[in-house]
């Protein structure tokens, strides 16, 4: 409490702690146990000074927590507004001073595009929109020169480069030790997702949604990449399955098809064999055993099939096992503690792929063996054939036989050939549709796979919000409508409709009336399985609202059911059932206690400062923002100032500012002072000093740029009386 200017008995001034060894002793042996941390530039008296006054941002007593995402350094090639620059960042808190139009903007956009993080955007006639302001900067002052922009930036000790060409456009990514390679923005993006804000951004937030989401998403961006990218690969297989799905009903009800012609020619042919009348007895048996005949024909075929299938599955399955003994991983570098352990593994590993090579090799063999000429099964095949033969004979004897009944004979080899042909595209559909296994199957379990996945994702935004509620200190309120973000899927369904003759008005209604269930995503759920089904219906089938319960009670009338029906394809549906509904934030201001208003209802200066309490508190990725004082009510920001001391232990700060408070009582451990190339022409910018306020220059600097000078300042405190 002493030293903290808390005991009146010893004045009210904190006062800084420098903690000593306890040494009084002859070994010596706590020396150097009880170690204070001092942040310098140079070790300097003035350093410690520095230190003293700072004690909150430049003092500890414990080991300091420094942020492990940082960039390092940005080079640009030359510039027409700024000329070739080099500047080298602070871990911790970067603050970027200068008079206006000295280019302190111009450098956190060069950081920002050279990162490829993506502006945000306005409307067309806002005149401030930063995505087109950035353009006309790159273009200018750098497509002009043909300047290229270096970044480098550290993720856990692991360095990466970033060089990106204003003229070509190529963007190139160097990690680590390796060579330059080509990537696309999203790449970069998704390895340093910066959170960053242009001037006046902050206070505008509330008023775009995609701006609302992305304050969310922004430090949990890697996890919802993670979730996104399991969504993608599911999609894809959710997309093939449902082709073979597809394929399967197409063959299920064409197998159907030939199974009734089967049926029809069969009992055609053995009328037409009763028709056949003045024959021998002998030739009527003959005559009654053909339907039999034929089943034996073709069971046989089907039996040989299968076994030969069989001979190839055995022989693909040792290909496979012969390549897992040959593809053995083993790492060069084993701790000696698990490779004992791991050698077992190894061996056991080995042994058993080799009595599984050895076991499907035998049974090869055996089935070859089995099949081979001269084997039981050949004999006895062999048999069967000269039987069926020698009835074909006598069958083709019986009919020449039958020259009174010529015309019936015509026909019933014609109706003989026609059930062949449907026996054999009956069984090749068989075969098709018994390979594709069951996709409907799979089918329903990708589709849960997925929905899991979309609640995986709400509950990250979920718990973000929750997180960004406690981290405002109570002034912000924030929470997710799961399932309320409907705009793609409604496009996505107008797309797909388009031509059906369903009025705008009758689609509004339908998303409309989604829109208020408790869990639209459930029942969009719902209806899309209903949407397939009215896809699969025949023409001319019955249609009612017991088919559709959920469209109907959605206020989609069954006359607008009928027009969609003939335009849902299969693969508009799969658009349309891919299309993922998302959700939408809902930010809150607390006004009093337990009494909130919208967001979007606060002042610029609560929304600003709600926002940036929140940033300040979070860890992880790199902060940017140009100018945060513009959004701030003055009075606030001292607070402010003592968030800095602690945010910049946990993730890296780059602020461009005219607000001498931020700079100098937030303790920036890097001031870059910007200046006019030629004093008084704003046509060109410069980096006149780099350095902390522990180097007299920079004090002075900031003095005349953000106070307006020592007379200024020594003439404000006497008026103020301070």
């Amino acid at each position: 409490r002493i030293f903290a200017g808390e005991d009146p008995a010893w004045g009210s001034k904190p006062l800084a702690i420098f903690q000593t060894s306890d040494s009084r002793n002859a070994s010596f042996e706590d020396l150097g146990r009880h170690s204070t941390w001092v942040k310098w530039a140079e070790p300097t008296a003035e350093a410690l000074r520095q230190a003293c006054l700072g004690k909150e941002s430049r003092l500890s007593q414990g080991q300091p927590e420094l942020p492990s995402v940082l960039i390092s350094r940005i080079t640009v090639s030359n510039s027409k507004f700024l000329g070739p620059v080099d500047l080298s960042f602070n871990t911790q808190y970067n603050a970027i001073i200068g008079g206006r139009g000295t280019g302190k903007s111009t450098i956190l956009d060069y950081l920002r595009w050279g990162l490829c993080d993506q502006a945000a955007q306005a409307d067309d006639d806002d005149l401030a929109n930063p995505a087109q302001r950035r353009e006309r900067l790159i273009h200018n002052t750098l497509r002009a020169v043909e300047g290229q922009v270096e970044v480098h930036f550290s993720i856990n000790d692991i360095p990466h480069v970033v060089r990106r060409s204003s003229t070509s456009g190529e963007l190139l990514l160097k990690v680590g030790g390796d060579d330059f390679t080509k990537v696309r923005e999203d790449h970069v993006r998704t390895l340093l997702p910066v959170h960053a804000y242009s001037q006046k951004q902050l206070s505008s937030v509330a008023l775009r949604l995609d701006e609302l989401m992305r304050f969310v998403t922004a430090p949990i961006q890697r996890s919802l990449d993670a979730v996104d990218q399991r969504v993608t690969e599911l999609a894809g297989r959710f997309r093939e399955n449902y082709a073979r799905l597809q394929r399967a009903r197409d063959l299920e009800a064409s197998a159907e098809q030939q199974r009734l012609a089967e049926k029809s020619l069969a009992e055609q042919a053995a009328n037409l064999r009763k028709s056949l009348t003045d024959l021998s007895p002998e030739d009527r048996e003959v005559l009654d055993a053909k339907p039999g005949m034929d089943r034996v024909r073709e069971s046989e075929r089907v039996a040989d099939r299968d076994l030969l299938e069989v001979e190839t599955s055995f022989d693909m399955l040792v290909d496979r096992i012969q390549r897992a003994i040959r593809n053995r991983d083993e790492p060069a570098e084993v701790p000696a503690s698990i490779e004992p352990t791991l050698q077992i593994a190894r061996d056991a590993r080995l042994a058993l792929l080799r009595d599984a090579e050895a076991t499907v090799t035998a049974a090869l063999s055996t089935v070859r063996e089995g099949r081979a000429e001269g084997s039981a099964l050949d004999r006895a095949t062999h048999e069967v054939r000269i039987a069926t033969e020698i009835f074909d004979v006598r069958y083709d004897e019986v009919k020449l036989r039958s020259t009174a009944h010529q015309g019936h004979l015509n026909e019933l080899a014609e109706v003989e050939k026609q059930r062949k042909a449907a026996v054999e595209l009956l069984e090749q559909h068989k075969r098709e549709r018994e390979a594709l296994g069951d996709p409907a199957a799979v089918h329903a379990d990708l589709r849960q796979q997925l929905v899991a996945l979309y609640a995986e994702r709400s509950e990250l935004l979920a718990g973000e919000c929750t997180r960004l509620t406690d981290l405002s200190a109570g002034l912000l309120r924030a929470s997710i409508h799961k399932g309320h973000g409907l705009e793609a899927v409604e496009r996505r369904f107008r797309g797909v409709i388009q031509g059906s003759g369903v009025r705008t008005g009758r689609v509004d209604d339908l998303f409309g009336s989604l829109r208020k269930e408790n869990s639209p995503l459930e029942t969009w759920e719902l209806a899309l399985a209903e949407l397939e089904s009215l896809s699969r219906l025949e023409e001319g089938s019955d249609h009612t609202s017991e088919l559709t319960p959920v469209l109907s009670r959605l206020e989609f009338p069954l006359a607008d059911q009928k027009r969609v029906r003939s335009r849902i394809t299969a693969d508009g549906w799969v658009d349309l059932a891919l299309t993922p509904i998302l959700d939408t934030p809902l930010f809150e201001y607390q006004t009093k206690e337990k009494e909130f208003i919208p967001f979007s209802s606060a002042s610029a200066g609560q929304q600003a400062t709600a926002l940036l309490r929140i940033l300040l508190s979070q860890a992880g990725m790199p902060l940017i923002i140009d100018q945060p004082e513009e959004d701030l009510d003055s009075q606030i920001v001292q607070d402010i100032v003592s968030q800095l001391w602690t945010a910049k232990r946990r993730r890296q700060i780059i602020f461009a500012s005219h607000n001498a408070n931020l700079v100098v009582n937030g303790d920036a451990e890097l001031v870059v002072a910007c200046d006019y190339r030629i004093v008084g022409d704003q046509s060109g910018g410069k980096i006149g000093l780099e350095g902390t306020i522990d180097v007299p220059m920079v004090r002075e600097e900031i003095t005349r740029v953000m106070e307006g000078g020592e007379k200024a300042f020594r003439l404000r405190k006497e008026r103020y009386g301070f």
